[in-house]
C-alpha cells in the first residue's frame, strides 16, 4: 500500500494558459469563495501564485508569499492588504 502526501497547495486557481482569461476579478472570485480559509490557505495556489508575480509587479514579493505557503505561516499583513485591494479593484 502506497501512502499518498498531499501538499499545502491547492488547484482552484485558473489555469493561465490554457485559453482561461485570469482577471483581477478572477482573484477576487477566488478570495470570495475561499473567505473562511485563514489567508496563507487562500493563496496557497500554484497558479494564483504565478498569476501574482506576473502582474503588478509582485514578482520579487512572491517568493516570500511561496515561503509563507510553504511554512504555513501567517502572510505578513501588507501583502494580505495589497492583495485584496488589488482584487477589488476589479
Amino acid at each position: 500500500m502506497v501512502a499518498l502526501i498531499q501538499g499545502s497547495l491547492s488547484s482552484t486557481f485558473p489555469i493561465e494558459n490554457q485559453n482561461n482569461l485570469v482577471t483581477m476579478r478572477t482573484l477576487k472570485n477566488h478570495l470570495d469563495r475561499t473567505k473562511s480559509l485563514p489567508f496563507v490557505k487562500r493563496i496557497a495556489d500554484f497558479h494564483l501564485l504565478l498569476f501574482l508575480a506576473m502582474s503588478h509587479g509582485l514578482g520579487s514579493d512572491v517568493l516570500a508569499l511561496a515561503a509563507c505557503v510553504t511554512t504555513e505561516i501567517v502572510v505578513p499583513e501588507g501583502y494580505q492588504l495589497l492583495i485584496e485591494s488589488m482584487a477589488n479593484t476589479s
